[in-house]
Parts: C-alpha cells; structure tokens; sequence
C-alpha cells in the first residue's frame, strides 16, 4: 500500500532521477516497510559492536536518517565520492581521539609527533594517553544537500553498517564486491509545496 500522495510520489520520483544521475550511484529504491523495520532491527544489534578493530561502533549516521520520513537506498561503484571528511570519529572520555581525513589532507599530519597517520585515518597520540573510557567509533550523519527543485528538506545520508548492508545485498539480489557500496538517504517531504 502507498502511503504516499500522487505530488509526494512524483516529488520521490524526482530525487531518484536526481540521485541516478550522480556519478557513481548505480541504482535508487524506496525501502519497503518490512526493510524498514529488518534495517532497523540490524543496526541495533550492530550498535555497540566493535567496528574497524577500534572501538564500539555508534551508526549515527543511519539513526538520523531512520528519523526522516522518506528512505531511499542507493548503491555505489567506485566512481562514487564519498561526502566530506570526516565520515569516521573516534571518540574516547568525551575527547576526539582520531578521525578520517581527505588524502590529499594526509600530509598534514604525516611526520607530527603527536599524530599517528593509518592511511587517511589519523589518530591524535596527544590525547589518547588523558582519555579516559572505551573507544567510540562513530559514523556520523552527513547533510545531503539537492537544488531546491527536489522539493525536501533535511536530507541526510547514512552508511550502513556490515550486516545491513548485507541484508541488502542479498534481499534486492546485488553483488558483494569491494567496489560497490549502499548509502541510505532519508529526508521529510516539504510540507509547503502545493
């Protein structure tokens, strides 16, 4: 059943097109109800667990966009540019104690006493040793911004975690490969468009 007016469908429609257009993103779809509810339900299990080997994992990225009245998942190729830095925070005692940069950022920290460069994720030595608790690894929620023609407000993109991302790889029959992605992008329909 469609929960959706015909102008909120077509104004769905639009940021689909939208987002198929985009370099790198290889195909768009709402997520169902029962996605939905099974997404949720492997994001909150996942919450907690270790993620990259670093510390406990906080998706909220994928919280803020299951706040949102639309969902949309896309998939991604290689091609795709990820949104600006930083898309992962470690967090420890309240502190940021390490985080991702852009490569051509690296440089910055490379040769820094103080820094500890793994690729584009530095971590801050300086502050690791006076945080106090368990590592946080966070993914946080990153604005997506469209022209206004797209007709939404507050869109915000998510990367899911390893078992969504499973889940969806398996239930809508796409490729498990290191060079391809899915990104949830939620967004509430304005409420002032006639």
């Amino acid at each position: 059943m469609n929960m959706y007016t015909d102008l909120e469908n077509e104004m769905i429609e639009e940021i689909k097109t939208h987002l198929s257009q985009v370099k790198g993103v290889d195909c768009v779809f709402m997520l169902t109800e029962e996605d939905k509810a099974a997404v949720e339900k492997l994001e909150e299990a996942a919450n907690g667990n270790v993620l990259m080997g670093m510390g406990e994992g906080d998706n909220q990225g994928v919280k803020e966009v299951f706040k949102k009245e639309c969902i949309l998942c896309f998939t991604t190729t290689k091609e795709y540019v990820w949104p600006k830095p930083p898309n992962v925070i470690m967090m420890q005692g309240g502190e940021i104690v390490g985080f991702d940069c852009a490569a051509e950022d690296v440089c910055k920290y490379e040769g820094k006493v103080d820094y500890l460069v793994m690729g584009t994720f530095i971590i801050d030595k300086s502050k690791v040793p006076t945080a106090s608790g368990k590592p946080i690894v966070i993914l946080p929620p990153k604005p997506y911004e469209l022209d206004d023609s797209c007709q939404i407000k507050e869109a915000v993109l998510g990367s899911p975690s390893t078992p969504s991302d499973e889940y969806i790889r398996k239930v809508y029959n796409f490729d498990k490969s290191p060079e391809k992605g899915t990104f949830f992008l939620g967004f509430d329909l304005r409420c002032d468009v006639k």
